[in-house]
């Protein structure tokens, strides 16, 4: 479990420096990424992923709780992502029944 939190720990750098990068370089809402054909895929393929992660945090956590995860999720990417897997490594106590299942472990 401790690579694990390793890799989400870089992960969640990396995402922050990016985000922060891109932002100096174009704004969210001046890129070109949906009009372009492989923009769209991508953009289709992140939020299937976001869908994905999402039916996990709302089985593992509790209605409001779960709900601003998810909320984060779809606005903050995979950057939210990484934060939850800490969390949720964090809270488990190196239990992965308790990691990937929570409350219904």
């Amino acid at each position: 479990m401790t690579i694990t939190k390793v890799i989400a720990y870089l992960i969640t750098i990396a995402m922050v420096s990016t985000i922060f990068w891109a932002q100096n370089q174009v704004s969210l809402f001046d890129s070109i990424i949906p009009s372009l054909p492989w923009g769209i895929v991508s953009l289709v393929d992140l939020y299937a992923g976001f869908v994905l992660v999402g039916i996990w945090i709302s089985y593992k956590e509790k209605g409001l709780f779960a709900l601003i995860w998810i909320f984060f999720l779809m606005i903050l990417g995979n950057l939210t992502t990484a934060i939850y897997v800490i969390y949720s490594l964090n809270k488990s106590k190196g239990n992965i029944s308790k990691f990937f299942m929570g409350k219904n472990s």
